[in-house]
């Protein structure tokens, strides 16, 4: 999976809206915009994706925000809703180094890799969750990985959970990923080859979950379900 980066576009005034839109997608073709709480969600603390849940699952819980940006919501995680610890992930370093200098001293703690790559969890102590959250980052895992990199996906979120833990995910919907690959070749081309489909329910089944909650929400524009997987418990 390519790095993430953010390369200088030309000066804004040298550029359409239309292209400084299509240059600000290229820089960030994982989703990884730079503001993107200031910019693109409602201003709530904490993130309304966290205050819907049932309290129990993230009090006490051990979480890993997977697509962690610059860290808000891993803090809030902690900070508003009584989680014992969140490590916050993202392929993005520089957001990486800002989750980090935001919240230097608290309970959370971030990490650069591609949480796709089953070696980077290999190459950490992270040891296993109770809580992994996925918001807002599925379309963009997808387009850049296909089919077989969701699937690989939800295999390492299995493997990182324990049991009886919760998987909370907030995925895009097809319309989003059609706006998404005309802004970049290779993901329309990736685009192209996709034969599964959000919500990912038979896959997520397949997998060993069950999903307990699912909660319908429209937050400025931003109309897609919460849902809430749990792994099986084996007995």
């Amino acid at each position: 999976m390519a790095e993430a980066c953010h390369p200088n576009p030309p000066a804004a005034t040298e550029l359409s809206k239309a292209e400084r839109f299509k240059a600000t997608h290229l820089a960030a073709r994982h989703g990884n915009y730079h503001q993107y709480y200031a910019k693109f969600r409602a201003p709530t603390v904490p993130d309304e994706r966290l205050s819907i849940l049932p309290s129990d699952i993230l009090r006490n819980a051990r979480v890993i925000d997977l697509g962690c940006n610059a860290g808000k919501l891993t803090n809030e995680a902690i900070a508003h809703c009584g989680a014992a610890a969140a490590v916050g992930v993202d392929i993005d370093p520089w957001l990486v180094e800002q989750a980090k200098a935001a919240y230097p001293d608290g309970p959370c703690t971030f990490e650069h890799f591609d949480f796709v790559d089953a070696s980077a969890y290999t190459g950490t102590a992270m040891g296993k969750f109770d809580v992994v959250l996925l918001l807002s980052v599925t379309k963009w895992i997808h387009l850049n990985n296909g089919d077989s990199g969701m699937l690989t996906l939800f295999a390492h979120i299995h493997s990182i959970l324990n049991e009886g833990g919760y998987l909370v995910v907030e995925p895009q919907p097809m319309s989003n990923y059609a706006r998404a690959s005309k802004k970049n070749k290779e993901l329309r081309e990736t685009y192209k080859t996709i034969q599964i489909r959000p919500p990912f329910e038979d896959e997520l089944k397949a997998q060993g979950f069950e999903r307990i909650l699912q909660v319908e929400r429209d937050e400025e524009g931003f109309a897609r379900p919460v849902h809430v997987w749990k792994k099986n418990i084996i007995v």
